[in-house]
């Protein structure tokens, strides 16, 4: 095997949080003639867990006309299987099918499908603190943070980042603060101290569409120096 290749992280609860996600989609079954059924397989992403299929269920009929019924919705780890049969007079009547005898009869049914289920990601943290949600950018177990909410630049960075931990619910981690605006003859008693970082309520945020950090607090000396607070409507 060639070089090059990355290992995947594995996911646990100290680097991840279980989160709810749901995927639906529309999908057309097709058979030929009274009786027969037909099966869709849809397959949801790896760590997948938990999955409950909303719709369809067991003895739902399609919506064009009811000529099929679902006969079976069966899950098995990430794979689901959904089988419908062809059982109503707009297929099985030759009366109402306008198909001459003999021939066979073609049909297609729709269905909506829709799965929920819990999986694993990691929690990604804002690198760059300007307008909470403009010029923002996300990155796991960041090097550097950048906090401009002064008005603009120059602000703060925090630099040389270590993470103790990252990904999970919380996260911790080390760095030097660089305080841009500091000039010669400024007093700026905590330019390039050390500085522990705490990021926590990790959560959906609508407003950038991300599993994300809300809070950000600086700690220099034991003591609370920022506390950033997400806005999740921007």
């Amino acid at each position: 095997m060639g070089g090059g290749a990355v290992a995947a992280t594995r996911l646990t609860p100290a680097n991840s949080i279980s989160f709810p996600f749901a995927a639906s989609s529309t999908e057309t079954f097709a058979g030929t003639d009274c009786g027969a059924t037909a099966t869709v397989v849809k397959r949801y992403p790896a760590g997948s867990k938990g999955i409950k299929m909303a719709e369809p269920k067991v003895g739902d009929r399609d919506k064009q006309g009811g000529a099929t019924q679902v006969t079976s919705v069966s899950v098995a780890g990430t794979v689901v299987t959904i089988t419908v049969r062809a059982d109503g007079p707009a297929i099985c009547d030759p009366d109402r099918t306008g198909v001459p005898a003999g021939e066979p009869v073609h049909w297609k049914a729709t269905y909506p499908i829709r799965a929920e289920y819990r999986r694993r990601v990691q929690t990604t943290m804002r690198v760059f603190y300007e307008s909470y949600l403009f010029g923002a950018k996300w990155k796991l177990r960041p090097k550097t943070i950048r906090d401009s909410r002064r008005g603009g630049p120059p602000g703060e960075r925090v630099t040389g980042i270590r993470w103790k931990r990252f990904g999970g619910r919380t996260a911790v981690g080390s760095g030097r603060l660089r305080q841009d605006y500091c000039r010669r003859g400024d007093n700026c008693p905590d330019n390039g101290k050390r500085v522990r970082l705490v990021a926590s309520k990790a959560a959906y945020c609508k407003g950038s569409d991300k599993i994300e950090y809300l809070r950000l607090r600086f700690y220099i000396g034991g003591m609370l120096k920022t506390d950033i607070p997400i806005k999740c409507s921007g």
